[in-house]
């Protein structure tokens, strides 16, 4: 099989946008995009949902656009691990599952679950914390208090929670009497919130002083109303109470990797910011999955590792480079190896430190490693919008997407010069407000992205796109390109189809003898009918 060099070219963040979105997009603000789209095959690609394996109307995001990038569209979710132990019945004999409860038993003391719900939360999930505080009401726990984080979300500024909170309330806590909401708050208090706004928090629902609301699906839709959104949802409680004493126990149900760490740091060490005495001490904390950071909290389930990852398949013979952002590239090459702590000697990063200067060195980068012709595989994760250091109105978001163009521009034209195959797509769009003149304006550049593949011997007239495809076979493609085309059901259908060059050819000449053919046989019948054998 005839290999050829790729270049991966993401717009992470860049996508089509769907109707009645407000009309960021203009044809003279990515002129390189339009060239391009127009001069070589070019089709929008699914990015959201069950098309890309995850959850009905769930956007993708960096983490989930990279993890099903790698699964080739089957990523491994963590409710899964769960149902499976609960299917097999080690979820209750785990020796975390039973610490947690028997601390409680012992102690005669309150059970306390964090679950974070929102737009990825699985019908499934419901139904696992709906059989753990059934198992735990049955082995004794008197009372049982969820605490609940939303905007577990692909994408920010959603306001989605109070669908799936009604869910928590009608299929969990109906059959438990002992089980209730105790308190509600938006996601930045596991995550972007400040120090003082989590010790804020941790003292509201210790000492049960602080903003109560018990109607809390109403609250949270006034909230809404009030421009506050599932993550950055002020918290609140539903009783007046005292929440969290001394000697309960606590549980982190679906919570993995850094989510929640330096708020577990509170709960864990609160003589460190409060006085001693004051506030509860020897509580214990366990979690389902393991938690990032010094907390040195036990959890009960290791993620199983994927079977199928991106860097699996590729020879050891070729090289790959990734070109990212210094903050994600760690993560991205973790994923596309499929969480393994061994890595092939053939991969190369290059991490970008300068986020205000990300697209000029992304594009001095990605030509001069062009250029080099060292590696067969450049993936380029350029960003198009960064929170960090972006402004959020359109205006900032058009400059971005006038700067991403120049990358492509330097991405089309050295892998044309230097005969690579240009894949240009995003793993993720984007679902945002931002601020236009005196209002906000949804962008959704969230359901498809554009897919474009772009080289030498390229033009619509020999390859052609598929309407239905979706971005996960574009790891497919880049294998092929490698020389690795495995017959498995990690791609539905091709991404590209290469046509047959002389079809064009071979249906004219068949269109020309079909209209001589004819010819003939006229001539044939008039000369019969004329001389009167007819």
């Amino acid at each position: 099989m005839e290999t050829k060099k790729s270049v991966l070219f993401l717009m992470n963040g860049f996508g089509l946008e769907v109707p009645r979105s407000f009309n960021i997009y203009k044809a003279a603000l990515m002129p390189s995009l339009d060239k391009i789209s127009n001069y070589y095959p070019f089709a929008s690609v699914f990015a959201s949902g069950t098309e890309v394996g995850l959850n009905k109307g769930q956007l993708s995001s960096f983490k989930a656009g990279y993890s099903v990038f790698s699964s080739f569209g089957k990523p491994n979710k963590k409710a899964n691990v769960i149902q499976a132990k609960m299917d097999d019945t080690t979820f209750y004999t785990n020796p975390v599952i039973s610490a947690t409860i028997n601390y409680a038993l012992k102690n005669d003391s309150r059970l306390h679950v964090l679950f974070s719900i929102g737009e990825r939360t699985e019908d499934s999930q419901f139904k696992q914390l709906k059989n753990f505080c059934l198992y735990a009401s049955r082995k004794g726990v008197k009372q049982i208090n969820i605490h609940v984080f939303l905007g577990d979300n692909s994408v920010k500024d959603m306001k989605v929670s109070s669908t799936f909170l009604k869910n928590l309330k009608y299929h969990v806590m109906t059959d438990i009497p002992n089980c209730r909401i105790v308190s509600i708050a938006g996601r930045k208090y596991l995550t972007d919130a400040g120090k003082d706004e989590k010790i804020a928090y941790y003292r509201m629902i210790v000492s049960g002083v602080g903003e109560v609301w018990s109607n809390y699906e109403d609250t949270i839709d006034k909230k809404y109303q009030a421009k506050e959104n599932d993550d950055n949802m002020g918290a609140f409680l539903t009783v007046r109470e005292n929440i969290i004493k001394s000697y309960d126990s606590v549980l982190m149900f679906n919570y993995d990797n850094e989510l929640g760490a330096e708020y577990l740091d509170i709960i864990q060490h609160p003589e460190q910011y409060f006085p001693v005495g004051k506030f509860p001490l020897q509580i214990m904390i366990n979690s389902l999955f393991e938690i990032d950071g010094n907390q040195n909290i036990p959890y009960g389930f290791e993620s199983s590792l994927p079977d199928n990852y991106f860097f699996k398949d590729i020879p050891e013979d070729k090289k790959v480079l990734i070109i990212a952002d210094q903050d994600r590239i760690g993560y991205i090459s973790k994923c596309l190896n499929g969480f393994r702590t061994e890595f092939k000697s053939n991969l190369s990063v290059w991490p970008i430190a300068d986020k205000t200067k990300r697209f000029d060195l992304m594009a001095q980068y990605l030509g001069a490693y062009i250029d080099q012709g060292t590696f067969d595989l450049i993936i380029a994760d350029c960003d198009l919008f960064n929170d960090k250091v972006d402004k959020l109105t359109i205006d900032q978001l058009r400059q971005n997407m006038t700067a991403i163009d120049r990358c492509l521009n330097v991405a089309y034209t050295h892998s044309v010069a230097k005969d690579y195959t240009l894949y240009c797509t995003s793993l993720y769009g984007m679902k945002k407000e931002l601020f236009l003149t005196k209002t906000n304006e949804q962008i959704d550049f969230s359901q498809k992205t554009p897919f474009i593949v772009a080289g030498k011997d390229i033009t619509r007239a020999n390859t052609s796109l598929p309407i239905d495809g979706n971005f996960t076979q574009v790891a497919q493609l880049l294998l092929n390109n490698m020389g690795v085309n495995k017959d498995d059901d990690k791609s539905n259908t091709s991404l590209v189809v290469n046509k047959d060059p002389g079809a064009k050819n071979k249906k004219i000449i068949l269109v020309v003898g079909a209209v001589v053919l004819v010819f003939i046989l006229f001539v044939v019948y008039a000369l019969l009918y004329t001389s009167g054998v007819i």
